[in-house]
């Protein structure tokens, strides 16, 4: 059964495993899961890589014994770029949402359209978004059976060449025209592609669900350049019922150290990151009646 993300009294808060962990085995899944509870957080967010290696009975007998909630979020692997390699980006995308149900995640999210970090030299031809809209509503009918929704995550022009906009993004949704499918957003990439972070939250309004909060050099929050008033600002303008997640890379994965290009630290200490960062957010979220 699905645990929801968002609480009565608010979004949910959470937190991405590559804070506490680079992978997800069953050692890795023990190490985030606890590091999230421990911090008071709502959930965690697992990044599906490889959704077939993780062993779901496990996670989820953990998640259950810490009272977390969990979501689910990927990027395509190489060979199953989207635009490349429809037939098997959809595969691998039905695969992936019968993980996000196995593991009682309501949500499926970020770059399910495109392997992060593969660029073409060239801006999105249309039959590569036509693509991408007809694989992600099969996928997203597919989903809808399982009770899931689906979430399209707008990155950077270094890491996609495909959605780098909330605008963009919002198009996607209404070429896909599925009511189980929202915008994510994530403050980082924002801090990039956007000419601010109030005005795209609020254009989007109910169609965002979910919001990576991660700094401008995805460190800890609250030490860089991320307006994070108009953030909070533009989430209590909206009403924002969705999920936040803290997002930075403490842990790095072998698969995303290039696309990502973290080239060296840029949290330093972890336990910091995680005192200092959700307690920043989580103080910003109260002022701002987000949280």
């Amino acid at each position: 059964e699905m645990t929801a993300l968002s609480k009565d009294d608010g979004p949910a808060f959470g937190a991405h495993a590559f804070i506490w962990a680079g992978e997800w085995t069953r050692e890795c899944a023990e190490r985030v899961i606890s590091g999230a509870a421990e911090a008071g957080l709502d959930f965690v967010e697992i990044p599906l890589l490889d959704p077939s290696s993780i062993d779901v009975e496990h996670t989820r007998s953990l998640l259950d014994r810490y009272g977390l909630g969990c979501s689910c979020s990927l990027g395509l692997p190489p060979e199953v770029h989207l635009p490349s390699n429809p037939e098997g980006a959809r595969r691998f995308l039905d695969g992936a949402v019968e993980a996000t149900a196995a593991l009682g995640s309501p949500v499926l999210t970020g770059c399910l359209y495109t392997h992060v970090g593969t660029l073409t030299g060239k801006p999105p031809e249309p039959s590569e978004l036509q693509a991408v809209a007809h694989v992600l509503k099969r996928t997203a009918r597919r989903a809808a059976e399982y009770g899931v929704e689906l979430g399209i995550e707008a990155i950077n022009r270094y890491e996609t060449y495909l959605v780098n906009l909330a605008s963009q993004a919002g198009e996607l949704l209404d070429r896909i025209d599925e009511t189980n499918v929202f915008v994510h957003l994530d403050t980082y990439h924002m801090n990039i592609e956007e000419k601010g972070f109030y005005e795209p939250i609020v254009s989007l309004g109910s169609r965002l669900g979910y919001i990576h909060l991660s700094e401008s050099d995805r460190g800890t929050p609250g030490t860089a350049n991320v307006h994070w008033d108009e953030v909070f600002r533009g989430l209590e303008d909206i009403d924002y019922g969705g999920a936040l997640a803290m997002e930075s890379f403490a842990a790095v994965n072998e698969a995303l150290i290039g696309a990502t290009a973290l080239w060296r630290d840029v949290v330093g200490d972890p336990d910091a990151l995680v005192r200092d960062g959700l307690a920043f957010l989580r103080a910003r979220g109260k002022e701002h009646g987000v949280l």
